[in-house]
């Protein structure tokens, strides 16, 4: 169990409370002697906020009724207090609560049910909004709906027995509950359906049968009383004595288990995601979609509650809030506790704003969970959750034995010291809340206390979910390791070998998949690239097969795989295989005599780099594809050899191999040196010239699109330096992006227009600098204006069509006096047309919006003089009977005091109330 609320005392000592509703930021309590309690609350957003929630009352009226109001609710749409006394359902308007109307037709009433949803209008077929309200009247049924400004009644049905509770489940369907069973009300067809009805099917029939015969069972009994529960997913939850079945709206069976309550609940509420039931002696929390008990929170002989989002519990005298903590806190508090089953409905449930990285914490607690059941011994649901997540293999391998993990055995111990660590911290915490530690009287204070305390300060009760014997009881009730040895180990080692051929394959089309290796590190897992995965995966497989079946390390050895030769081999020796004999044979073998001193150059770090450039060159030479492994690997080694020897030494072998080098440290290292920024375009434009003069001519277009891609999205070369080596007569798009960058944008927009002759591309050009700054935007497309027609060759003639096609899409962004200005005179204005009618639509859409805020300003002046006038004019009448409130004596010709509510009083009276700081209603 956790701390799913925090319970506070927010109303104390009433007398006879008989019904209750919250809403916004007010408490309504309806009371035995007909009065209505109003009361303003101010809470926190969350319990973890460390702020209780103040609860004031603010009006009292007592006239409200002559009989105890048994059921208040509110449709909000119309702002409509709906409450239930003496047999009548009444409408009272929710901000003055004066009487709107009694409903006469529901004499005799003891129950009402209310529902508003968005229906199609039959005539418009347009959505609107419709509210129903059903009545239960001894044995019929009145629907009324909401039209103008009243409820019309539309049905009278006629019901075989008095209805104890109701819900409305869908837009004409009622749930009805009477003394010993449930039904469904279709209220336009006026047809009643019997639910759990005997259907004499075979005790065979399935679980769904099983589930209606217990059921029926617990119709039988006495002393509950039926309660209809709508929740979430189209479901609602039916009770009978202590136990509850979910069903659909259409009342089917949707759960083949129900909740079992540990005793017979009174009210029964729903607050996302938890169900809620009060019972005799405590309330219950449970996970409405594990069924789990969340938190037992000991409050006695309650028997009122609000649901929602403000959840209320109330006895006859008492009212406590039940404060959510927030999702992160709870879910951290299951976790401490190892309860990752319970943390991952938890989290499932939950909207994704709800929390922080959901997606990655879910992934985590899963994991944990997964490692968890690993530890218990349950090994074949702990691998296939390990498969699910697709964890790497390094992190499941490591928690086997050395004869399975090796070296990774070592890395599994110090993980395992932490969370010994993490465990003695915990119950050191547990000690402290012990009845004899410091902490335990901090959570001891509870209604004793509220006494003593003023009303704005109630005192917070604690939980059964938090108190000490909870704490304490939660350690012990973990699972027990379950030693990884001999048969435990066997079948651990099985659900191992499962695993690691589901990685095998993934990893085999990975590898298939990569064409490069640049590829192939893009969908390396943590850290480590395929390779060493794959070495890592048919390593321990092959030591799997040795304890388990040594018959299949043949066919393993037989085709192509990435056994650890040195290991392996020393694994093998007792069975007097010879592995390098075995991979010797194999024409295809993966990267042989070369892998082994790539990994043997990135161990060496930066205290032998010479060693490092030494022997890499024959690698390189040999097979360049994987030899960069040795500079450009995720490793801290590789990470940390020096860059500009490490490029002098690539350009000397390749210049390819520093293209790679520098695209690795820019675009994974994010190094952001000029330097190293400049070298990377240099060595894009000597590729592209020397590829020239060969006649595969895809790789220049393939050179070129990375060179623009960098030249666009990079910021730390200098234009000015790469611009002198580009050829006057090519590259013309290259050029146009430097100019753009030293702000040359009329000569780039030249070079769109006259040299690539790309209309298309000149505009998206003004297009993005207009949404990046509005204002340069509109100098952009001047400028381009100017481009297309005042060409800075004479060779070369106005371009008026692409011109007029600029006005045309972009008019409106372009003064209308400087287009006109540098337009030839020849123009005709037929073509300009698109422009002046999109200009003059633009100039006057901002004249009539003008004109609109104009008039609201003048018309919330109007409203603010017609205020001054109604406050300047009025006025309050003193006859020989009015008596001052405050001391029941005339007011006569003594001076007075009016507040703004009408009441007067004497000025010397007036300075009482507000020294006791009275509320004058």
């Amino acid at each position: 169990m956790h701390d799913a609320f925090q319970v506070t005392t927010v109303v104390d000592k009433l007398t006879r409370i008989e019904s209750i509703f919250a809403h916004g930021d007010r408490l309504l309590i309806g009371t035995g002697v007909g009065q209505l309690l109003v009361y303003d609350t101010k809470e926190p957003l969350f319990a973890d906020d460390k702020q209780l929630p103040e609860v004031t009352l603010v009006q009292t009226i007592k006239q409200f009724s002559k009989k105890p109001i048994e059921q208040l609710d509110i449709i909000k749409e119309i702002d409509v207090l709906v409450s239930l006394s003496d047999g009548l359902v009444s409408l009272h308007d929710l901000r003055s609560f004066e009487l709107r109307m009694t409903l006469g037709k529901t004499k005799g009433a003891n129950l009402f049910a209310i529902q508003t949803m968005v229906e199609m209008s039959p005539e418009e077929q347009i959505p609107v909004l419709t509210t129903r309200l059903a009545v239960a009247v001894r044995k019929k049924l009145l629907v009324f709906v909401w039209k103008d400004t009243e409820f019309f009644e539309t049905k009278e049905l006629n019901i075989p027995d008095r209805i104890k509770t109701m819900s409305w489940v869908g837009t004409t369907k009622i749930c009805l509950g009477f003394s010993a069973e449930y039904a469904l009300m279709d209220v336009e067809k006026g047809q009643l359906t019997e639910l759990f009805a005997p259907t004499g099917v075979a005790a065979d029939a399935g679980p769904m049968s099983t589930l209606n015969s217990l059921y029926n069972m617990s119709i039988g009994a006495r002393g509950g009383k039926p309660m209809i529960t709508k929740i979430p997913n189209n479901e609602m939850l039916l009770a009978r004595d202590h136990v509850s079945i979910f069903l659909g709206l259409d009342g089917t069976p949707t759960r083949k288990v129900g909740i079992e309550w540990s005793g017979t609940p009174e009210q029964i509420g729903y607050s996302y995601p938890y169900v809620i039931a009060i019972l005799p002696k405590h309330v219950e929390v449970r996970n409405i979609q594990t069924l789990t008990l969340v938190q037992q929170i000991d409050l006695s002989n309650t028997k009122f509650l609000n649901q929602g989002k403000l959840v209320y519990v109330a006895s006859t005298s008492q009212i406590y809030r039940l404060t959510p903590f927030s999702f992160s806190v709870q879910i951290d508090q299951l976790v401490e506790k190892q309860e990752y089953k319970e943390a991952v409905s938890l989290l499932d449930q939950i909207d994704a704003v709800l929390v922080e990285n959901k997606d990655k914490k879910l992934n985590t607690i899963r994991t944990a969970y997964a490692h968890d059941l690993f530890r218990c011994g349950e090994y074949d649901t702990a691998l296939g959750l390990f498969q699910e997540l697709d964890t790497p293999a390094e992190q499941v391998i490591s928690l086997y034995p050395e004869m399975i993990s090796g070296s990774l055995a070592a890395k599994n111990q110090e993980q395992d010291d932490e969370h010994e660590d993490d465990e003695q911290a915990l119950q050191d915490d547990n000690e402290l809340l012990s009845p004899g530690g410091k902490k335990s009287n901090a959570f001891l204070h509870g209604s004793e206390d509220n006494n003593s305390r003023p009303p704005s300060r109630p005192a917070s009760i604690k939980s059964k979910a938090t108190t000490v014997a909870s704490h304490q009881s939660q350690h012990l009730k973990r699972k027990e390791t379950v030693p990884l040895t001999g048969l435990n180990l066997r079948d651990a080692v099985s659900y191992l070998i499962r695993y690691l051929t589901d990685k095998r394959q993934k990893l085999a089309r990975k590898l298939n998949n990569s064409a490069s290796l640049k590829s192939a590190e893009s969908i390396s897992e943590d850290g480590d690239d395929l390779l060493y995965q794959a070495s890592l995966v048919d390593t321990s497989l092959l030591k799997s097969y040795m304890m388990t079946n040594d018959a299949l390390v043949g066919p393993l050895l037989r085709v192509q795989n990435h056994c650890d030769v040195e290991e392996c081999e020393n694994i093998l020796m007792d069975k007097k295989v010879k592995l390098k004999t075995i991979l010797g044979k194999q024409q295809d073998g993966p990267l042989r005599g070369v892998l082994p001193t790539i990994r043997y150059l990135q161990k060496l770090g930066l205290d032998h780099f010479d060693l490092v450039l030494q022997y890499s060159r024959w690698v390189l030479e040999k097979d360049p594809k994987h030899g960069m492994d040795i500079f450009i690997d995720d490793l801290t080694e590789v990470e940390t050899f020096p860059r500009e020897q490490v490029l002098h030494h690539l350009e000397s072998i390749s210049s390819d191999l520093a293209i790679q080098y520098l695209e690795y440290i820019i675009e994974e290292l994010h190094d952001e040196s000029t330097e190293f920024h400049n070298r990377l375009v240099i060595a894009y434009l000597d590729k592209i010239d020397s590829e020239k003069k060969g006649v595969d001519k895809e790789i220049i277009v393939n050179v070129r699109s990375r060179l623009i891609s960098f030249l666009t999205e990079s910021s730390c070369y200098k234009a000015e330096k790469i611009l002198s080596r580009l050829p006057i007569d090519d590259l013309y798009e290259e050029r146009a992006i430097l100019l753009s960058r030293i702000g040359q944008h009329d000569q780039a927009l030249d070079i769109y227009v006259y040299k690539l002759e790309n209309y298309a591309m000149a505009e998206e050009y003004c297009t993005k600098v207009y949404q990046e700054d509005p204002v340069k935007g509109e100098k952009m497309y001047l400028t381009l204006l100017k481009v297309y027609l005042q060409p800075t060759s004479n060779q070369q003639k106005p371009l008026i069509e692409p011109a007029l096609d600029l006005l045309a899409h972009h008019g409106s962004h372009i003064d209308a006096n400087q287009v006109l200005a540098i337009l030839p005179s020849s123009t005709r204005l037929y073509g300009l047309f698109p422009f002046f009618e999109k200009y003059i639509r633009e100039t006057n859409r901002n004249r009539n919006m003008d004109l609109v805020v104009k008039n609201l300003l003048k018309a919330e002046q109007i409203q603010v003089e017609e205020q001054l006038m109604f406050y300047r004019s009025r006025a309050v009448k003193i006859t020989e009977d009015r008596m001052c409130p405050q001391c029941n004596k005339r007011i006569g010709n003594s001076v007075f005091a009016v507040f703004p509510n009408g009441v007067v009083v004497h000025y010397s009276c007036k300075e009482k109330i507000e020294q006791t700081q009275w509320k004058i209603l």
